[in-house]
């Protein structure tokens, strides 16, 4: 599954209606999203508001909220835990939260280039905030899934290193696989 396969199934799920994405780069997950009103955000490449998701959130967004936002901007976890509370902010009641790359398949992923310590903002949410919840899919670099709920926070410490991630991330990233998300999401088709 790709990120925005993760995004479609959340959105027809919910009935979700609109969508704000962080980040556009190419453009590949915003052109796979389907979703009746879509607007984005990126200072570099092509988006509907060209510029810092800092500055939209601080100048642009006033009262809006979005049923659904996707996190894939700058990867560094200072500015991923700013996008998530702003995101938190704006997200219509029911909404949901998607940050891609939360899960670094390897050392070479924590590069700066790739998922950097992105993965770090995710789980500071996890060990201190019990009124979300929270989980990353194994797919396509990690797909955190943040809602408004209730959740187990995780108690232990976070450090930058790799061996320390790759021994803590199922419990710190309160990870799931592609099967248990799907399960999880089923339609209902009769």
């Amino acid at each position: 599954m790709e990120r925005f396969d993760i995004i479609n199934e959340l959105i027809e799920y919910y009935g979700y209606k609109t969508y704000l994405e962080i980040g556009t780069f190419l453009g590949v997950s915003f052109h796979n999203v389907n979703c009746d009103k879509k607007e984005s955000i990126d200072p570099k490449h092509p988006a509907t508001y060209k510029m810092t998701s800092d500055d939209f959130f601080t100048n642009e967004a006033k009262d809006n909220k979005w049923d659904i936002i996707f996190i894939d901007g700058l990867h560094e976890k200072e500015q991923v835990k700013r996008d998530i509370i702003n995101s938190l902010n704006h997200l219509n009641e029911n909404g949901t939260i998607v940050c891609h790359d939360m899960y670094p398949p390897s050392e070479l992923h924590l590069e700066p280039r790739y998922c950097h310590n992105s993965w770090e903002a995710f789980g500071h949410f996890r060990k201190t905030d019990k009124n979300l919840d929270m989980f990353v899919v194994n797919t396509d670099c990690g797909c955190g899934v943040i809602r408004k709920g209730s959740q187990t926070l995780y108690e232990g410490d976070i450090s930058s290193d790799w061996k320390f991630f790759d021994n803590n991330k199922t419990e710190i990233l309160n990870l799931i696989s592609v099967e248990e998300f799907n399960e999880r999401y089923k339609i209902n088709e009769e």
